[in-house]
């Protein structure tokens, strides 16, 4: 009927995002669930498994993303160009660790997307009380990511220890979605694994979607290198992708971080 194909090179199929949606929905689930449950141990897991937590680490918490935020604008993509006013997508922002860093240390017109309402509703609440500078816009995803946002584009696109909870349908769908939404002379960087111990991806990698609805919890799922590099590639971006071995996943598997551009228009 016209849908856009998504190519899952790892699984030997293609999916569109009406395929995939029921997929997405056994995901939400969960991490709705969490979010209600233990919301900021689903974020980072050294942290208390409970509904609330004490205002000491929330403060610990956020002051925190200013290291993440730093590490990936100062020496992974190496920024030449101030963020300030600029549109920039946290793509699974839970919490707003890092979107609330964006903004008020980099004064960056942020859009923070997650899957979970529950983990939004705190980071709406919490944003409240910690804004200093920026602009953040709290958005629900979908798999269809460009219509969640409402057709904006951006300058920077970022996500980090989110796509590892996707199957690999998933995550070549937002991988593409990522160039889609950059600007012409924009940027990009996430992390991702590229490979996954047997014993986590499922019985088939994450390939079986079947198999992947009924699992359940924090699951945790790869793309190979080369068919990162496709995806980005096939919607006109250019990539580097990094293995960082275990880094941000320790023995689950190996890492990548994937630093992209789209090419800026040429005017005559």
């Amino acid at each position: 009927a016209g849908y856009r194909s998504f190519h899952v090179a790892k699984c030997g199929y293609n999916v569109t995002i009406p395929e995939i949606y029921h997929v997405f929905a056994a995901h939400q689930v969960e991490w709705n669930l969490m979010g209600k449950t233990k919301a900021w141990w689903s974020v980072l897991t050294n942290l208390p498994k409970t509904a609330e937590v004490s205002d000491d680490i929330k403060e610990k918490f956020y002051a925190s993303g200013w290291g993440g935020v730093k590490a990936v604008t100062h020496h992974e993509v190496r920024l030449h160009t101030p963020l300030a006013g600029k549109r920039v997508l946290d793509f699974g922002c839970g919490l707003g660790r890092m979107a609330f860093s964006f903004a008020n240390d980099l004064q960056a017109d942020v859009t923070c997307v997650d899957q979970s309402y529950h983990h939004r509703a705190i980071a709406e609440q919490e944003w409240q009380r910690r804004r200093r500078a920026g602009r953040v816009q709290f958005v629900t995803s979908t798999p269809d990511l460009i219509s969640a946002v409402g057709g904006k584009r951006f300058d920077f696109v970022f996500s980090f220890i989110v796509l590892q909870h996707m199957v690999p349908a998933l995550q070549v769908m937002y991988i593409e979605q990522f160039c889609d939404l950059l600007v012409p002379g924009g940027i990009g960087w996430f992390q991702i694994p590229w490979q996954i111990g047997a014993r986590f991806g499922g019985r088939l990698g994450g390939c079986d979607l079947r198999e992947s609805t009924t699992i359940g919890g924090m699951q945790m799922h790869a793309t190979p290198m080369n068919a990162i590099r496709e995806a980005l590639c096939s919607r006109g971006c250019i990539s580097s992708v990094d293995d960082r071995g275990h880094k941000d996943i320790r023995d689950i598997g190996r890492s990548a971080y994937v630093r992209f551009s789209k090419r800026p228009r040429h005017t005559h």
